[in-house]
């Protein structure tokens, strides 16, 4: 799970440097931050139909966590390497292109591999308490991820926050690759190579399944007791990430001043914020 959520967490630490050191604008930033969920929107329900009948005598998921693993981490090495002297253009097409490529991996692997976090046990309290504790590990990676703002920008560590980044997404990429794995390789799997009950896998019923998943959302919004629950807890959310909004703005507003009053050194994120 740390690496399943490392992943997301050090993307978004590195994603500054595109903007602040690299010299993207806004419209670039938006792109890559949009087009790659966009894709993994549409693949997650299709990964899942498609592990979730799998025939094979590995189980339905572990060749899956497995090669996902290595697809992420080689893509998230390879999509950082970028360039001052190729130009904006030919950066943005690079890292959209590899990115694309990660998010694949990401889908591949992440799908099954919570499947098989719910599918360790059959006892209620005890899969609970398993997927309690990967969570508790997960939430980790956020915890760490910010710290590499403090190396990226230190002259001590790295000349520039880009050398940084290439460096950085290497040593990343490898070592959350290798956590990846570790699932594929020790949790073992019943065999379903001769299920009969799965679905058949072709282009069809794979495109049937989002079909359904579509046809799902319709039928679940046309549910009056389903709007009623989800419509208020969507306001409660919004109202509850406004004062944690609020704050990071007030701490950077007030980090950028002092920047510009030559108080502290450092990397001014403000305008990134407002992008």
């Amino acid at each position: 799970m740390l690496a399943n959520q490392m992943f997301p967490a050090v993307l978004g630490i590195f994603m500054v440097v595109l903007v602040q050191d690299l010299g993207f604008p806004a419209w670039m930033w938006s792109v890559l931050f949009f087009v790659p969920r966009i894709f993994d929107a549409f693949t997650d329900p299709v990964m899942g139909f498609i592990s979730d009948n799998t025939r094979s005598i590995w189980g339905r998921r572990r060749h899956y966590v497995f090669i996902g693993a290595i697809i992420m981490g080689i893509s998230f090495v390879i999509m950082w390497q970028l360039y001052r002297e190729n130009g904006v253009n030919y950066n943005f097409t690079f890292f959209l292109c590899w990115s694309l490529l990660f998010y694949m991996g990401l889908t591949l692997f992440s799908v099954p591999f919570v499947a098989m976090g719910y599918e360790m046990s059959n006892d209620f309290h005890e899969r609970t308490d398993i997927m309690a504790i990967a969570q508790w590990i997960g939430q980790w990676a956020w915890v760490i991820a910010p710290w590499f703002w403090v190396i990226m920008y230190d002259p001590s560590w790295f000349p520039n926050a880009d050398t940084a980044t290439r460096t950085l997404a290497i040593w990343v990429g490898i070592s959350c690759a290798i956590l990846a794995m570790i699932p594929a390789i020790f949790i073992k799997s019943t065999s379903t190579k001769n299920e009969l009950s799965y679905a058949p896998l072709n282009l069809k019923t794979i495109t049937g399944s989002l079909n359904a998943v579509l046809l799902s959302f319709k039928e679940a919004f046309q549910n009056k007791s389903f709007r009623n629950y989800v419509l208020p807890l969507s306001s409660s959310l919004m109202r509850s990430i406004r004062l944690p909004v609020f704050l990071f703005l007030l701490w950077f507003i007030t980090y950028s001043t002092a920047i510009q009053k030559q108080q502290v050194s450092g990397p001014p994120f403000l305008e990134v914020l407002v992008l």
